[in-house]
Parts: C-alpha cells; sequence; structure tokens
C-alpha cells in the first residue's frame, strides 16, 4: 500500500477482489489479502467522505456567495 491516490487503493483493491474471487490461494494469503482489503475499503471510504464535506463546503459557500451577490442586484446586472 506505498500509494496513497484513491485510484491506486481501488485498483488494489480490484485486484484483491479478484484473487480472492478465484479461489485458488492458499489460507493464510487470502487471509492476508482479506486484511489488506479491509484496511484499503477504509482508507478508500475515508477519502470518500473527507471528498464528499469538501465539496459540499465548498457548494454551500457558492450558493451563500451567489445569494449575496443576487440580495445586491449583481444577478440583474448585463454582462460586460
Amino acid at each position: 500500500m506505498a500509494k496513497n491516490t484513491f485510484e491506486d487503493r481501488l485498483a488494489r483493491l480490484k485486484e484483491i477482489v479478484e484473487g480472492l474471487e478465484r479461489g485458488d490461494l492458499p489460507l493464510e494469503e487470502g487471509v492476508s489479502l482479506y486484511k489488506e482489503g479491509l484496511k484499503l475499503a477504509k482508507a478508500c471510504g475515508k477519502q470518500l467522505e473527507s471528498a464528499r464535506h469538501e465539496v459540499k463546503v465548498v457548494s454551500e459557500g457558492l450558493l451563500k456567495e451567489f445569494d449575496a451577490l443576487e440580495a445586491l442586484g449583481a444577478g440583474d446586472a448585463d454582462d460586460d
């Protein structure tokens, strides 16, 4: 798990799932991969939640700015 991007983690998680689904791994290796997969899934979940929060904060901020501009009448101004 050297790479920390969401995409890298997701790709590795996909590899793990494919390996486990084949069902031809020794028990110890399967358990090890399963544990790694759980850690990756948790990390991906945290990254997604963080991204959702960031988008929400930005969106709410933009809406407030837009509402403030409309309240000032800037929404009715012609484009220059």
